[in-house]
Formats: structure tokens, C-alpha cells, sequence
């Protein structure tokens, strides 16, 4: 990556994940708030996320695929996704044997 430009107001942006405030104020790790940023991007591309019979939004992402795009070890995500399942951010879904996890991102309410 070559860094070498200013941020003008014409500057294009590079891909970039959205990194919800809330997630500033919770008590996590590190890699579950990024495992959680990862999921909510996912969630909200529309190619990449699917519904329920309740038109509630779920992903399907592989605890090896997290931890390589987190660069993270698989334990290190299974550890993050018990803390975001604790926290109420996430709910896992099994499905058939041996199959990945429908993961449904939750988010909080706003006051």
C-alpha cells in the first residue's frame, strides 16, 4: 500500500468497514469488535446476506473465513463470537451437520 496522498474533499476513498460508536462504550475484545464489524458488513451487503422466514437478516461466514480476513486464529474467533453472542450482538443458528452457522447481527437500540 503506497500512502502518499492528503484527504482533500475529491479524495476517493478505499473500501473501508463501518465501525459502529456504540461499540466504543462495550467492554469486548478487540478482535470481537472487529469480528462484529466484519459481520455487520457482510449483513449489509445485499448479495452477501440472506433472510429468515421472519425477513430477519443473517450471514453465513465460516469461523475459517473470519479468522483469515481477521487475521486471527480460529480459536481467537470462536472466542469473539462467544463474547458477541454474551453481549446480545449476535445470535447462531445451527443448521445441518457440519454446515456453518446462520449468524443474525443484532443491533442496539438507539435512545
Amino acid at each position: 500500500i503506497n500512502i502518499s496522498e492528503y484527504l482533500t474533499t475529491q479524495t476517493l476513498l478505499p473500501p473501508f468497514l463501518p465501525y459502529p460508536r456504540f461499540l466504543l462504550e462495550l467492554d469486548l475484545s478487540q478482535t470481537a469488535k472487529m469480528t462484529y464489524v466484519l459481520l455487520l458488513d457482510r449483513a449489509t451487503l445485499a448479495e452477501k446476506s440472506l433472510e429468515d422466514e421472519r425477513g430477519f437478516v443473517f450471514v453465513i461466514f465460516t469461523i475459517c473465513s473470519l479468522a483469515e480476513q481477521l487475521g486471527r486464529s480460529t480459536v481467537s474467533v470462536s472466542s469473539a463470537l462467544k463474547e458477541l453472542d454474551a453481549a446480545g450482538l449476535i445470535e447462531r443458528r445451527r443448521t445441518r451437520f457440519s454446515s456453518p452457522n446462520h449468524i443474525f447481527v443484532k443491533i442496539p437500540n438507539v435512545e
